[in-house]
């Protein structure tokens, strides 16, 4: 499943949706948004005639995807019921009455969100890729690295969703762009043999790890690298998690970030130099790791770097970033000037 969190102008509050792609009545393809909690509900009562059905939809699918990652295996069942009986539902041609009752959206009539509003913690790995190694490296910025996966922290102020704008703060000039495999962390758990690591992750997202160069280098001298990560509107998430059952190897997906329609990285999640199940083991051995939680995977090379090493490069006004992963999806955003920066959402994508 692709799960996603939503909202639309006809309902209050955000919802647990899935995306869902199929033929609709006059054979022409729809990217649709399921809710997952009035499927659910009819799944119920179709099924069993149970009179409980909404108060026992709304208990399995919150809305709040990190309360349905909470509800661990009775959730995760009740969603994919519920979206086995849509798709049911569509191969009979009942595509008119889930439309009415609001269970089938047009993808185009919602707003997508980051599907993780506030992460408890974003443990972001760097220098993951040799490419990216060699990259600071050739800018005097990275030294010999320990044997093991470096990370940092970011903080859950700095997520946006897709089509949100990532803000170029009044303090930096030099906004950067990183693509990252992250994963959402699905259940409280400690010390995790690496052969493992499946066991405690919810499923696989996009986080677009915006950095400001120029912060980081002068933060450096200090050992402590807080702002060049941390500023407002800089932590793009989205556009879905994909649950992990439908990621067979993690480390075989092509990634690829593009700015204004030029690619600027280009690399398969085969080159990371930890894998999923080290990152875990090394990580979940330091710190409890808890349901929402999202663990990056480090960036690959193409970035525009420290020390203005590709000014070109460099995000400004007006760019747009788009993310993408195979088996989840692409993560779009604008790039505004902070004092641009509440103007509306880009319009979706084709």
């Amino acid at each position: 499943m692709k799960l996603v969190s939503y909202s639309c102008a006809a309902d209050s509050g955000n919802r647990a949706g899935a995306l869902l792609s199929h033929l609709d009545e006059t054979g022409m393809h729809r990217d649709t948004v399921v809710d997952l909690r009035r499927a659910y509900a009819l799944y119920l009562s179709d099924v069993s005639g149970d009179p409980f059905a909404d108060g026992i939809a709304a208990v399995r699918i919150p809305a709040d995807l990190t309360q349905f990652i909470i509800g661990g295996m009775r959730s995760r069942e009740a969603a994919k019921q519920a979206l086995g009986y849509v798709e049911d539902a569509l191969a009979r041609h009942r595509h008119a009455p889930l439309v009415e009752s609001r269970v089938l959206l047009p993808l185009e009539s919602v707003r997508l969100l980051a599907p993780i509003a506030r992460p408890g913690k974003i443990v972001a790995i760097g220098a993951n890729y040799a490419g990216h190694i060699k990259e600071g490296r050739s800018t005097g910025v990275l030294g010999e690295l320990p044997a093991y996966p470096v990370a940092f922290l970011k903080m859950s102020s700095a997520v946006v969703g897709p089509d949100e704008a990532i803000v170029r703060s009044r303090h930096t000039q030099e906004l950067d762009y990183e693509i990252e495999l992250s994963m959402v962390i699905g259940k409280r758990c400690r010390d995790v043999a690496a052969e493992n690591w499946r066991d405690v992750v919810a499923g696989f997202t996009i986080v677009n790890d915006v950095s400001m160069r120029d912060l980081i280098v002068e933060e450096k001298p200090t050992g402590v690298v807080f702002q060049g990560k941390n500023l407002d509107a800089t932590c793009p998430l989205g556009p879905c998690i994909v649950t992990e059952d439908e990621i067979a190897d993690p480390g075989a997906l092509d990634i690829r970030l593009r700015v204004n329609g030029e690619t600027r990285q280009s690399d398969n999640t085969c080159n990371m130099i930890f894998s999923c199940g080290q990152i875990i083991a090394y990580w979940s051995s330091r710190l409890t790791l808890e349901p929402g939680d999202i663990v990056t995977t480090g960036t690959t090379s193409g970035v525009a770097g420290f020390n203005r090493r590709f000014p070109e490069r460099l995000l400004k006004h007006g760019d747009v970033v788009e993310a993408e992963i195979d088996g989840i999806g692409v993560l779009r955003n604008p790039v505004a000037d902070e004092a641009a920066a509440h103007t509306e959402a880009l319009p979706r994508s084709a």
